[in-house]
């Protein structure tokens, strides 16, 4: 197991442990996901969200950072990634839907894809001719959400599910997410989450 996967492995028993939203399931798949084999155009994040729940252009984020003595091979990136409208949600992830629950896919854009594909190459390229190789991490975060007038206090747990490769299904990687609960840059209470702009 590389030092990339070690320390995402690290960083998801951390965040397990501060909230318990991430399943032992995700944990065990993580282990075997090698970050820079994936392709950063086939990463797909869906979420399931309550009626009067919505999910927006950068509500979730992908960091991905390799840090090393050399500041012209580290990098910190965070990816906000966007709706795709048009994504064909499979069957299998409709099956555990609720009526009053809908899905929002959301994918890498363009220019942040080929961002990323940049930064595994860059890796790659440093540890063939570094003995240390530097290290490095990859996470998937939920950082906001909005309200509608649907919205109830009673109901404002979302999950978000993570598809890395196109022949492969969605797997829950974040279970239960109060959106009342993020943090985010006001305090942590009923009004942390905002009423959604008309144009959401």
């Amino acid at each position: 197991m590389n030092k990339i996967k070690i320390i995402l492995l690290a960083s998801i028993l951390t965040l397990v442990t501060a909230c318990s939203n991430i399943p032992l399931s995700t944990m065990i798949k993580m282990m075997n996901l090698n970050p820079l084999e994936t392709d950063p155009k086939q990463l797909v994040v869906a979420v399931v969200a309550p009626e009067g729940v919505n999910v927006r252009d950068g509500d979730v984020v992908i960091d991905f950072s390799f840090r090393t003595d050399d500041p012209s091979t580290s990098f910190d990136h965070h990816f906000p990634v966007i709706i795709n409208e048009d994504y064909a949600v499979p069957d299998s992830l409709k099956e555990d839907i609720e009526e009053n629950e809908k899905i929002t896919v959301l994918q890498l854009s363009k220019e942040d894809a080929q961002t990323m594909a940049e930064g595994q190459k860059m890796v790659k390229d440093y540890r063939e001719n570094n003995e240390k190789g530097g290290a490095g991490s990859m996470n998937v975060r939920l950082i906001s959400a909005c309200r509608d007038e649907n919205f109830s206090w009673g109901n404002s747990e979302l999950n978000v599910y993570l598809k890395t490769q196109d022949d492969e299904d969605f797997f829950l990687f974040l279970e239960d997410m109060d959106v009342t609960k993020l943090d985010t840059d006001v305090q942590r209470n009923i009004n942390a989450i905002p009423k959604c702009d008309k144009a959401s």
